[in-house]
């Protein structure tokens, strides 16, 4: 049987933990996206869906 979502790429063990340790770490959602070759909304998601907190990171306004 065919996948729903084809273009989704599993997230494995090891990247998992990767995500939980930078994390901890204070790493910014961007930077572990880069690290995990993910989006940064795929991280933000995985990391709401399993309680682990990301490092608030809010932009500047510009004025």
């Amino acid at each position: 049987m065919q996948s729903r979502y084809p273009l989704l790429k599993k997230w494995t063990a090891e990247e998992h933990e990767q995500l939980k340790a930078m994390a901890e770490a204070g790493r910014r959602p961007d930077e572990i996206a880069l690290a995990l070759n993910r989006s940064e909304a795929a991280v933000r998601v995985r990391a709401w869906q399993h309680g682990i907190a990301l490092r608030l990171v809010t932009s500047k306004r510009k004025r």
